[in-house]
């Protein structure tokens, strides 16, 4: 019986050791843990972590948004993600998103056409846009931007309470950024539609590292939708730059395939290896030699359009437009661009062509201490209606008249080779604008004459007395004779090449 009690006891004994044993392996076990989440350090970890996982799901979703098939197939809804095409104000749809980055406008029949404008207008605000163009210049000292070629009402006219909102095309998704800055005028306005518009550069920002495939516009406050989309385009960056390009203002019109010829051999000998033509409505015989020379690669040709039919003098609104589509498209491929027209020619006097006369420009001005980013040449006209060298044919305008008149006023009709590096904005005469890094420096350089002027082959468009007044002091200029022989043999060698082309096609002066 005590034997029993005893094992009873002990039993007793032995289970409440146990439960203790399990109670003591409890609290070691809850004890770290509590120890270590009072610990500031395990804290900060738990935290470093989570905001680790947070930073990585937020990067997957930027670039792999859960949504994109979402969005691309509402966008077309919510903001026309088809191309459309402003011809005589009348939209063409086009095939479908895969098209918006291509480098022709295509429409949806497959032809081709090129220089038509983008209609971004609503009720508030007119915009007509021709090209855009991805600017990453180093020298804007700013993350790179989308520069928008296009005609629009005059900005000032928009209310303060309505913006300008970009509509950025990418890959995977599309963005909406208010236009900050005011855009950049490019010429002093023409009536459209018996109304007043502008041409302006403007400006869209981007996101760094990304590029937009199209851009469109809408107006905030109107209520309207961006209904087309303009491809956004990226100049090519060549290995080598070459030397000098030349842009043009709008072709129109009757043009004698002669004088261009002539023209477009001498700024060939004066070390232009590019001309950028932009051909509005240019019939017959001219249009045909720019298009031999764009087969032979010296003419870059390009079209384009009337925003509206019929419009008086709508060339005059186009000319600066063009100007700064053939810069911007050519920035990065050319050391200098110059900006003439289809009358005129800038002759170096002491040096053999354009770009030695730019190097000796480049080192005078910096030895000086003062460099200049662009030069400007004074104009000097050499009037058709003084009388000729009849010694020499009539296809030889330059060699012929050789007659000038007293040099313009300073800053009168003017003609510019500029640093593409540098001009943001052009009109036909100057550089209205530097990127950030040239405000150091003097914008615009007015050449010597004795280096070379901006000679003019036209009939005295001024008034009847002013004419007679500077054609009573005259003065004999020989300095195109020192290229006769090359002029010749190349006018010749092309006028022969093209006779078979010219043949039949009429030139109505």
């Amino acid at each position: 019986m005590k034997n029993t009690k005893k094992n009873i006891r002990n039993r007793k004994k032995k289970n409440t050791k146990k439960r203790k044993r399990r109670k003591k392996k409890k609290k070691k076990l809850k004890m770290p843990i509590r120890l270590i989440w009072r610990s500031s350090n395990y804290k900060m970890l738990c935290l470093l972590l989570i905001l680790f996982i947070v930073t990585l799901v937020v990067i997957g979703l930027y670039f792999f948004p859960l949504g994109t098939i979402f969005t691309v197939v509402t966008s077309r809804k919510t903001i026309g993600l088809q191309l459309r095409f402003v011809v005589n104000d009348t939209a063409v749809g086009a095939a479908n998103i895969a098209a918006v980055g291509a480098a022709n406008r295509t429409v949806n029949n497959g032809t081709t056409v090129e220089g038509l404008w983008f209609n971004f207008s609503c009720e508030l605000f007119r915009f007509y846009a021709y090209s855009a163009f991805y600017d990453d210049r180093i020298s804007l000292l700013s993350d790179p931007v989308i520069r928008i070629i296009a005609i629009s009402d005059p900005f000032e006219a928009l209310s303060k309470d309505s913006h300008v909102i970009c509509v950025l095309q990418y890959r995977d998704r599309i963005e909406t950024f208010k236009m900050a800055d005011a855009p950049l005028a490019v010429g002093y306005g023409w009536p459209l539609k018996k109304k007043e518009a502008m041409e302006y550069v403007y400006t869209c920002p981007t996101k760094l590292g990304r590029i937009p495939q199209a851009v469109g516009i809408r107006i905030s406050g109107s209520g309207n939708a961006a209904t087309s989309l303009l491809p956004v385009t990226v100049p090519r960056k060549p290995d080598v730059k070459r030397e000098m390009c030349l842009c043009v203002q709008v072709a129109f019109g009757s043009l004698d395939p002669s004088r261009l010829i002539e023209w477009l051999e001498l700024q060939r000998l004066l070390g232009v290896t590019t001309v950028g033509v932009y051909d509005l409505s240019v019939s017959g015989a001219g249009r045909r030699v720019f298009e031999h020379y764009a087969k032979e690669g010296l003419v870059d040709l390009r079209r384009t359009r009337e925003i509206h039919p019929n419009e008086d003098r709508h060339h005059l609104l186009q000319g600066s437009p063009v100007i700064n589509d053939c810069i911007y498209r050519h920035m990065h491929e050319f050391r200098r661009i110059a900006v003439f027209d289809f009358d005129e020619f800038v002759m170096p006097r002491r040096h053999s062509n354009l770009p030695d006369l730019v190097d000796h420009l480049d080192r005078h001005y910096s030895d000086t201490g003062s460099p200049y980013v662009n030069y400007a040449f004074r104009n000097q006209f050499f009037f058709l209606d003084l009388a000729p060298d009849e010694s020499v044919p009539s296809r030889f305008t330059v060699l012929r008249f050789r007659t000038k008149v007293a040099i313009s006023a300073e800053g009168y009709s003017v003609k510019s080779v500029i640093n593409p590096q540098a001009c943001t904005h052009m009109h036909n005469h100057y550089c209205w604008g530097v990127t950030d890094n040239y405000t150091k420096y003097g914008a615009t350089a007015s050449v010597s004459p004795e280096l070379a002027v901006n000679q003019h082959y036209k009939k005295c468009h001024l008034p009847e007395a002013e004419c007679r007044s500077l054609m009573q002091n005259v003065t004999r200029d020989d300095v195109m004779l020192t290229l006769k022989s090359d002029l010749v043999r190349a006018v010749d060698a092309k006028t022969e090449e093209l006779r078979v082309e010219l043949e039949g096609v009429t030139y109505e002066p």
